[in-house]
């Protein structure tokens, strides 16, 4: 089991599932930052941009909760401060995601309604799409940083107008980017993934898992 506990800096629940399943000891931190694409911004630029905004903003609010003096923060930061409670210490590592569908480099994100989901699927059905998950992984103590980007690629079977309705009737599209769960009553849309299928879910945990054994993030690893 780890020693230390993960910060995950994102509010998605299937993060945190995919995280606890294979043991992690986790705290969540969300945060809000804005979420709109710069003028241009490609998808992979744009995924990579966002964890790293989620990550170092639950890095500041951590830190100006646990050490609101600056002197109290350096002393975070070189290892100079008495023992503290679990519940008050920043702890040391922060990890920072965000994931989004992308077709013809068109983000695909949370539908606003049942319509814009409609549509979302619509222009999914029968073709290939890009799943693409950034990440950040952020180390406290030596002020250090990972940055990453993982792209799977899913093809839906062709969708009847009524499969598309009934898919929605399940309630499954409005909190998920795309339109559909992979994870759940979705998985009958796909036809095909090439690559990583926790991207698809919300987070590449292979590539997670091998950026934490670089950083030397050992505490927090429960494999």
């Amino acid at each position: 089991m780890p020693s230390s506990t993960l910060t995950l800096a994102s509010a998605s629940p299937r993060r945190k599932e995919l995280l606890e399943r294979i043991g992690f000891s986790l705290r969540v931190v969300t945060t809000d930052i804005d979420e709109t694409p710069l003028p241009g911004e490609m998808p992979l630029d744009y995924t990579k941009r966002l964890a790293r905004e989620k990550g170092l903003a639950a890095m500041r609010r951590l830190m100006a909760t646990a050490y609101p003096d600056e002197k109290s923060r350096r002393g975070f930061v070189t290892g100079n401060l008495p023992a503290r409670g679990a519940q008050d210490d920043p702890g040391r590592w922060i990890l920072g995601a965000d994931t989004v569908v992308a077709i013809d480099d068109v983000l695909l994100g949370k539908p606003t309604d049942e319509q814009e989901a409609r549509e979302m699927l619509h222009r999914l059905s029968g073709r290939e799409h890009r799943v693409i998950t950034g990440f950040g992984l952020f180390d406290l103590r030596r002020n250090k940083e990972g940055l990453q980007a993982v792209t799977t690629f899913v093809r839906f079977k062709r969708l009847s107008r009524s499969e598309i309705d009934r898919y929605i009737g399940f309630g499954e599209s409005m909190d998920k980017a795309g339109a559909y769960a992979v994870q759940g009553v979705g998985a009958y849309l796909v036809e095909e993934v090439r690559g990583s299928y926790t991207n698809v879910v919300g987070l590449p945990l292979c590539q997670v898992i091998e950026m934490m054994q670089e950083m030397g993030a050992s505490d927090v690893l429960p494999v």
